[in-house]
C-alpha cells in the first residue's frame, strides 16, 4: 500500500521509529542495521511493508529496497513472520543473509533471536535457489557465494571447534588451496 515514506526522523526507541511526514507522526518498526543509519532530526526516507493483522496495522521500515525484498522473501516462508525476518536482518546485513543462505550456512543465520537450527535449514531450503539468481552487487558476497563445498565444510568443522563464522573464514582464507584435502585444511587453519 505504501512504497515509502519520507520525512524528518523524530524519534528512535528500541526497535522502532517516528518519522514526520506532513504533521503526521508514523511509527516504523526497524531492524537494527536500518536503524544504525538513520539520525534523529535528519530526513530520511524508508522503503515500506504494511502488515494487516486482524487487530493492528504495522509499518516496517527499510533503508534500501534490497533489504525489503529479502524481508518479503523471508515473511512468504512458513512460520516466519515480520518479527523473525527483522530479527534477521537486525543480526545480518541482506548480503550476509543472502550469502549465508546460499552457502548454507546454518549457524549465521541461526545467530538471530528466536531462530532456531530447524528453522535457519528452512530458510535455507525455501530461498537457496530464488537468491541464486539474483545479482548481489557486492563483490566479496559474489566470491563467498561461488566458494566450494569443501570450504563450507571447512567453515562448519572449525565452527563446530568453538570458532566463529568470522574467525573460521578468515583462518581459512589465509592458508586455504583447493588442492588440500579437508582435513589437511583443517589442520592448517588451527595450527595458523
Amino acid at each position: 500500500m505504501y512504497e515509502y515514506i519520507k520525512g524528518e526522523v523524530v524519534a528512535k526507541k528500541h526497535d522502532y521509529i517516528v518519522i514526520d511526514n506532513a504533521g503526521i507522526g508514523y511509527k516504523i518498526f526497524t531492524s537494527i542495521n536500518t536503524m544504525s543509519k538513520l539520525q534523529t532530526n535528519e530526513h530520511a526516507l524508508l522503503h515500506t511493508y504494511l502488515h494487516v493483522r486482524e487487530d493492528a496495522m504495522i509499518l516496517y521500515g527499510f533503508f534500501s529496497q534490497e533489504e525489503l525484498f529479502l524481508f518479503n522473501m523471508l515473511i512468504s516462508i512458513s512460520g516466519i513472520g515480520p518479527k523473525a525476518a527483522l530479527s534477521i536482518l537486525s543480526v545480518l546485513s541482506y548480503q550476509e543473509v543472502a550469502t549465508a543462505v546460499v552457502c548454507e550456512d546454518v549457524a549465521s543465520l541461526s545467530k538471530a533471536p528466536g531462530i532456531g537450527k530447524k528453522t535457519a535449514m528452512r530458510i535455507i531450503l525455501e530461498l537457496k535457489d530464488k537468491l541464486k539468481g539474483l545479482e548481489i552487487e557486492d563483490m566479496e558476497v559474489k566470491e563467498q557465494i561461488q566458494v566450494s563445498d569443501k570450504y563450507s565444510e571447512a567453515v562448519n568443522a572449525l565452527l563446530v571447534l568453538g570458532y566463529n563464522t568470522k574467525y573460521a573464514k578468515q583462518a581459512l582464507d589465509k592458508i586455504y588451496d583447493e588442492k588440500d584435502s579437508l582435513q589437511d585444511i583443517i589442520k592448517k587453519a588451527l595450527a595458523g
